[in-house]
């Protein structure tokens, strides 16, 4: 007769904020890479004052989520570990499946840990430290791990869905398998992959397609220092076609290579500051061969964070700045980047009400240069046009349990 020993927990975080927010400045009809624009931009894009956001106020539940998670003990250095959650919407705004955030199935034991599941990848895992509060808010940093165009600044999917998500590199990604090492010395790694469940038949005129992800992560902590590497590879995913590329998957274009780097450090002072900082660029490659049409995009980011807690009270501001970087087309001829970078700031104060309740209010915004279009999370409306800025302020409590 086994031995049975089990555990169960029920959490969540509830994370309802409130603010007024808008956008202004798109860039004025007209423009064109011949006269200042982007490659990657159409002319139809730019549209001056219809492009702008009317000011609104709006309630937004960020990362709000209900779980249960538990384990049961097999023997002393094995145990089987599960974990279902959801998110909410305090806001009343969307329904939400039972699994839609981090959930899985695996084993535990002193030589790590491995699951099937649907769970943020190891490139997003070091990101979600880079905040002011437990869980993502419209102030948080979006400039990282999305290369703008209106691409999500997070995502949730089970592989390829040939829309704006597919650019992505802030990802739960379903249909997954992970595995994270112990703790060695300070070291510690992650690694996931994603299965190529939507690998395609080829046709006559369309190659087939294996759209999968690898990511890994390599971390080292030493008291108040914490830094991290991760790497992100998505294959067929085109997420260039989403960037101003051609659509994936034709007979000039069949396949692609996604790829992120990125670096993300901290340092807590003794006087309460805390430091936080990351650097990171993304690249998209196809094999398009068609003669003009764009085959290679890459930009560079970074962001800083800076907190400072006396007792109970916290003041926070960051600013990140996101490069144009730079293009290519298929058989060598002109192509530019102007005014695809973009920069992003918050300011803020947060109370804590008790170790699990905090009050908070922010100031920030978004300035994309003439042809970018950064975006927040969540966004407002159904995206921004070029050159919109995007200013906001609010305030909001937390709970966790």
């Amino acid at each position: 007769m086994w031995s049975q020993a089990s555990d169960v927990q029920i959490y969540g975080t509830l994370l309802p904020f409130m603010d007024h927010v808008k956008s202004s400045g798109a860039t004025a009809a007209g423009l064109s890479p011949a006269n200042g624009g982007a490659t990657q931009v159409a002319a139809s894009a730019y549209t001056g004052d219809q492009g702008n956001l009317p000011a609104r106020n709006r309630i937004t539940s960020g990362t709000s989520n209900l779980g249960f998670r538990g384990s049961f003990k097999v023997n002393d250095d094995l145990k089987v570990i599960w974990q279902i959650e959801s998110a909410v919407s305090p806001d009343g705004d969307a329904p939400n499946s039972l699994t839609s955030r981090n959930s899985c199935l695996g084993l535990e034991g002193s030589w790590g840990r491995v699951f099937y599941g649907n769970w943020d990848t190891p490139y997003k895992y070091p990101l979600l430290f880079v905040g002011a509060l437990r869980g993502l808010t419209p102030f948080d940093d979006v400039l990282t791990a999305s290369p703008g165009f209106n691409v999500p600044g997070t995502t949730t999917q089970s592989g390829r869905i040939n829309g704006k998500a597919d650019a992505a590199f802030n990802r739960r990604q379903g249909n997954s398998v992970q595995y994270w090492s112990p703790v060695m010395k300070g070291f510690s790694v992650r690694v996931a992959y994603s299965a190529n469940e939507g690998t395609t038949q080829p046709t006559g005129t369309v190659p087939s397609v294996s759209p999968e992800l690898w990511s890994g992560l390599l971390s080292y902590k030493a008291g108040a220092f914490n830094v991290s590497y991760g790497y992100e590879r998505h294959t067929d995913y085109f997420g260039l076609s989403q960037l101003g590329g051609s659509p994936g998957a034709t007979a000039t274009n069949a396949a692609s290579k996604d790829e992120g780097h990125e670096l993300v450090a901290a340092y807590g002072f003794r006087t309460g500051t805390k430091v936080s900082a990351i650097v990171e660029r993304l690249s998209y490659d196809t094999d398009e061969t068609a003669a003009g049409k764009v085959s290679h995009y890459e930009r560079d980011v970074w962001y800083l964070l800076v907190q400072q807690t006396w007792g109970p009270h916290q003041v926070f501001g960051s600013y990140g700045s996101a490069g144009a970087g730079s293009v290519k087309v298929a058989g060598g001829g002109p192509a530019t980047t102007n005014g695809l970078g973009g920069v992003q700031w918050s300011a803020g104060y947060t109370y804590a009400l008790s170790k699990t309740a905090d009050l908070f209010a922010s100031v920030y915004g978004i300035s994309n240069d003439r042809s970018a279009s950064y975006a927040l999370f969540p966004p407002v409306g159904s995206g921004v046009a070029p050159g919109s800025s995007t200013t906001g302020f609010g305030v909001g409590i937390l709970y966790t349990f």
